[in-house]
């Protein structure tokens, strides 16, 4: 969408505005005042009532905090795996620098991955490794493969799962508003283009209609936005 959705919101209650003060004079055949406005307040919501009405502004942004959580809660517990990795690896090199096969291990082995997917993908070759080479040793006291195992599995599986999931609910609801803010912005569109027709530029309504309603809207050359300026007199 072109415009913000503040935009959008902003032009919509100007155009009920000015819908309702012209009412005596004309009503809109697509829709009702009452109609225009229950589609801003789908957005907004109502604070008016009990319970409150929730709109899908407020929807979305919910569903976006907890995407946020959600990817915060795995990211803190990725840092945690992607140090025990780095820690282990470079321990297990210099442990085994005299031992070629416990070496042959490790010695490829890489913990400077830079993304999500590189990060578990380094921990899992290392939790192998580890787990032939000498699972009983340990780098330091709490970095065991008995810990470090079950986090592993926590971070590939159920908070990233977690996090795709509530990424997923996120996008929905980020698109139903979307599609909200674009229907609302076509009803502010048409109701301003029949408006025009309705008052022309001079007219009291159609002054304060042109005067009052933000819009990019640019009227053909049969609606002037402004009543044109007198012409220069000659000299």
């Amino acid at each position: 969408m072109s415009q913000t959705l503040e935009f959008v919101k902003d032009r919509a209650t100007k155009t009920i505005a000015a819908a309702k003060a012209v009412a005596a004079q004309w009503t809109w055949q697509e829709k009702t005042v009452a109609q225009m406005n229950a589609a801003v307040v789908a957005i907004v919501g109502d604070n008016t009532v009990t319970p409150v009405l929730p709109g899908q502004e407020k929807i979305t942004s919910a569903a976006e905090q907890e995407m946020v959580n959600a990817r915060s809660a795995w990211d803190a517990k990725l840092d945690t795996l992607h140090k025990l990795t780095m820690q282990g690896v470079s321990m297990a090199k210099n442990r085994y620098r005299n031992d070629p096969i416990k070496l042959s291990l490790v010695a490829d082995l890489s913990a400077r991955g830079d993304s999500r997917a590189a990060i578990l993908e380094e921990a899992l070759n290392w939790e192998t490794a580890w787990s032939k080479a000498e699972p009983g040793w340990s780098p330091l006291a709490t970095n065991t493969l008995a810990a470090f195992s079950p986090l592993r599995l926590l971070c590939a599986e159920p908070l990233q799962q977690d996090y795709k999931d509530k990424l997923s609910a996120w996008r929905e609801q980020a698109g139903i508003l979307n599609q909200m803010a674009h229907a609302l912005e076509d009803v502010n569109e048409a109701w301003y283009s029949d408006a025009l027709d309705v008052f022309p530029a001079g007219t009291a309504e159609g002054d304060m209609i042109r005067g009052t309603i933000p819009t990019t809207y640019t009227p053909p050359p049969d609606k002037p936005a402004v009543t044109p300026p007198p012409p220069t007199p000659h000299p």
